[in-house]
């Protein structure tokens, strides 16, 4: 099997990793694909005389966190679970480079705590080699549309592929977001009489044409496209109330700065009250 079909989750005891483990189940249920446990072990200090007593006790620990974890997911769920000594951030950024998908929960216990509201999840989200779900809300697995930032560039295209892959596995619809801000020129065209309604139009056909390929490669997903003005995050937080999962785009990455997080991306991972998608685009030395 390719490792681009395993879905792989972050676990370490909490009930929001226990919610991230059944919404990765039901990902591989609905696209197939094998699910993989992965839980951070705490290295160990110099303790010369404990040692032994110690880390025995810590992998014991963490091998009943990963079952408590395997007891929750479907035995028709192709699943393998890992154990490895190590920081949350780094193990599961190596991960990734094997994974699919790389799945987190939002409040955390012991290797992975703070994730999706701290420092680790940051880290882990930025500079994952796939795209990552955390997973948010009451509940995770909630019917209701996908909905996509679209930023209205070519790095919108593997959002948009993700978010329509994932609306047709589930038999549900992509909404499409994209939003603008008036600048300078056109406060001055609106003070002349111009209508910012005819610039509304005016990206709502560039959306149009980036949605284009995907309707037509995935006819079975109804679409809506919204265009607005002001906020990206704070349009698709309103829209993501109804939805089943939200897909954002990172800032790609590149020589001088590395994988780069962007503020909407920040703003979801914080507030959505649903599962949240953030995929990289491509290198931009490639």
């Amino acid at each position: 099997m390719t490792t681009t079909r395993t879905v792989t989750v972050g676990v370490d005891g909490s009930d929001s990793a226990l919610d991230a483990v059944r919404w990765a189940a039901e990902e591989v249920r609905l696209r197939g694909g094998r699910l993989r446990l992965v839980h951070a072990e705490s290295p160990l200090f110099d303790a010369p005389d404990l040692e032994r007593r110690v880390r025995t006790a810590l992998r014991e620990a963490s091998w009943r966190v990963v079952r408590e974890a395997a007891e929750v997911v479907d035995p028709l769920v192709e699943l393998e679970v890992h154990v490895e000594v190590g920081g949350p951030a780094q193990v599961l950024a190596a991960e990734s480079a094997h994974a699919g998908l790389l799945v987190l929960g939002t409040r955390g216990l012991g290797g992975f705590a703070s994730l999706a509201v701290g420092s680790t999840a940051i880290a882990v989200t930025s500079h994952a080699a796939c795209p990552v779900v955390v997973v948010r809300g009451d509940k995770p697995n909630r019917p209701g549309p996908v909905v996509v930032g679209v930023h209205g560039d070519p790095h919108s295209v593997p959002v948009l592929a993700k978010a329509f892959a994932e609306a047709s596995a589930r038999g549900v619809g992509v909404v499409a977001v994209h939003t603008w801000h008036p600048v300078v020129g056109d406060v001055v065209a609106l003070s002349a009489g111009i209508d910012l309604a005819e610039y509304d139009a005016l990206h709502g056909g560039r959306l149009a044409r980036l949605v284009s390929p995907w309707r037509t490669k995935y006819r079975d997903v109804p679409v809506e496209l919204v265009v607005d003005r002001g906020s990206a995050s704070t349009v698709l937080l309103e829209r993501a109330e109804d939805a089943a999962l939200v897909v954002v785009g990172g800032r790609g990455r590149n020589s001088l700065t590395g994988l780069l997080l962007g503020s909407t991306s920040h703003a979801l991972l914080h507030h959505a009250p649903c599962p949240v998608m953030v995929v990289h685009a491509p290198s931009e030395d490639a």
